[in-house]
């Protein structure tokens, strides 16, 4: 995926360069990118789409490391429930007439 963003350097110690070359991605920047943007999605700060694009790969890519990672990408919430719920019941009596 290419994405065209303006970027800004950063400066760690070299104490995190073991970690990062551990992870997901092909070079210190890709690791990087996806790490941060798995951060900021599970803090729920962005959503899943724009996590993707932050990381520079193809959404089912991204879903793919959250996944390895058993990250939940997918949430379920009571008012989605709610929601299913009262649809339902909405099509139920639509069928009774």
């Amino acid at each position: 995926m290419n994405v065209t963003m303006e970027s800004f350097k950063v400066n760690l110690p070299k104490e995190f360069l073991p970690v990062i070359q551990t992870m997901e991605g092909s070079d210190v920047d890709a690791k990087v990118r996806v790490s941060l943007a798995i951060g900021l999605f599970a803090e729920k700060q962005v959503t899943l789409a724009r996590a993707a694009t932050l990381a520079e790969m193809p959404l089912a890519a991204f879903i793919d490391v959250l996944r390895s990672k058993n990250l939940p990408w997918l949430e379920y919430t009571e008012d989605h429930l709610k929601e299913d719920q009262k649809a339902i019941h909405d099509i139920l009596k639509e069928e009774e007439k």
